[in-house]
């Protein structure tokens, strides 16, 4: 009894789908294609926003590269001057020193022949 109740349903479950399984996976595949088409535009707007994303950020590296070579620059100059600003003082810290000891001989050269 039970194998003839499963074998009617069975033929009413056939007899649905040759009726409307066509029109089922018609639809079916039409939603799938909305589906792709739909991933397929986000796909292509993420790739754009990345791309986009991308050019800023080389931009944004050409940039600061620039400065960094300008500020490395302007750096060299600077160490280069102080540099040459130390050796200048070392140049006259020694002048000096030479005319103090030179001064010095010549005051007691003086007070040599006050006597």
């Amino acid at each position: 009894m039970a194998q003839l109740e499963h074998q009617a349903v069975r033929i009413e479950n056939l007899e649905l789908m040759s009726q409307h399984g066509c029109n089922a996976w018609k639809v079916y595949n039409e939603n799938l294609v909305h589906m792709i088409e739909h991933a397929q535009k986000e796909l292509q707007k993420l790739r754009k926003h990345i791309q986009d994303l991308n050019w800023q950020r080389k931009n944004m590296q050409l940039t600061a590269g620039s400065k960094l070579r300008e500020m490395e620059s302007t750096w060299v100059s600077l160490v280069s001057k102080n540099y040459e600003i130390e050796r200048t003082i070392v140049q006259l810290e020694n002048e000096l020193f030479q005319m103090k000891q030179q001064h010095g001989e010549a005051n007691k050269e003086n007070v040599r022949q006050d006597f």
